[in-house]
């Protein structure tokens, strides 16, 4: 099997040759500490990794107009505030619609300008047949909840319902045809990236996410496989509460799987592994940035060991590979999946 084929299988939750690596984000600090001089499609080949993408956010401090250059700040392409810092995607910091005055005087980006598929053309002209090519798309809460304020957004789902459903058809007007127009471009792998919770809960109720984010989230799920893609679902956090509902919309995979959540990937394998496939649950946090090498070792042996066999998973961390990873912590991982990664999967 190529590295598509691989990734495909695990999708599909059939037994490939063995568990494909699939990373969205790795930092460049990290990928300079192991690969001086390399770029990130270098350093993707050296490491033998099964998916690509475009391994950063849509932003760069080049192509911004910055609002306050020395404080990181400048306005997107949607109105928002956002501040650069240490990774790859800036933080938002002010959302435009203060009021739903503002929401009627406001018009989305155009998913049909030319900057929408970004580095996607390059990734594809590379690596289509060979990996599996990999988009961060959005779906019915982060862009939302952007424009408005996260916390805001969260109140508005008690105090002013009528303004969140808008909210949401506005960024999905640009959401979805957007993704659409990615996955025509040769994207294989739709990878859904809002985050519903924290390492607790979600950050809101059940009832108030199957009210306000899963017709949303269920439309984009339907639009990427209908454009020909495979849908992975990315949420960080402790999402038991909705995990049932999320699954439900069709979803492929779900990722990141996060351990220090409490998200279990032996329970989830066991309830779940009939119906989707698994990607990730290596602790970006601890493990990854602090452990000793050896516990490195033996949580990826023991994740491989409980999420691989029958198929249906994919080794990834528990978000990215991001700048506090320690580069030796991340070899061990690498290593250890490169040992213990083939199929039959050894117990």
């Amino acid at each position: 099997m190529n590295s598509v084929e691989r990734v495909v299988a695990a999708l599909e939750r059939r037994v490939p040759d063995r568990v494909p690596y699939f990373e969205c984000v790795i930092d460049q600090k990290v990928m300079q500490a192991l690969l001086p001089g390399s770029d990130y499609f270098q350093f993707n080949d050296w490491l033998g990794m099964d998916s690509v993408g475009q391994n950063r956010s849509s932003w760069s401090r080049d192509n911004v107009e910055f609002i306050d250059e020395k404080k990181g700040l400048f306005r997107d392409k949607w109105g928002v505030i956002r501040a650069f810092g240490p990774e790859s995607t800036p933080a938002p910091v002010e959302g435009p619609i203060k009021s739903p005055d503002d929401l009627k005087r406001y018009t989305p980006p155009d998913p049909h300008a030319d900057d929408v598929l970004g580095g996607i053309p390059e990734v594809v002209q590379k690596y289509k047949g060979k990996k599996a090519i990999t988009a961060i798309c959005r779906d019915a809460f982060f862009n939302p909840a952007f424009l408005r304020g996260t916390s805001q957004y969260l109140m508005d789902m008690i105090e002013n319902p009528r303004l969140v459903h808008e909210l949401v058809e506005v960024t999905l007007s640009y959401d979805i045809p957007a993704m659409q127009r990615m996955v025509r471009a040769g994207v294989d792998v739709v990878v859904f990236g809002d985050d519903y919770a924290d390492k607790n809960s979600t950050m809101m109720s059940p009832r108030h996410f199957k009210q306000f984010i899963l017709p949303g989230l269920k439309r984009c799920v339907d639009a990427a496989h209908e454009a020909g893609a495979y849908v992975v679902k990315h949420t960080d956090g402790n999402i038991m509460a909705v995990l049932d509902m999320i699954v439900g919309t069709g979803i492929d995979a779900l990722n990141p799987i996060e351990p220090q959540a409490g998200m279990d990937i032996g329970l989830l394998k066991e309830r779940y592994g009939g119906r989707i496939a698994l990607v990730g649950n290596i602790d970006c946090g601890y493990v990854l940035s602090q452990a000793p090498v050896e516990e490195v070792r033996r949580v990826t042996r023991e994740t491989i060991r409980k999420a691989a066999p029958g198929g249906g998973y994919c080794l990834s961390s528990s978000n990215s590979i991001h700048s506090s990873v320690r580069p030796e912590n991340f070899m061990a991982m690498i290593e250890t999946w490169r040992e213990f990664g083939q199929y039959p999967i050894r117990s």
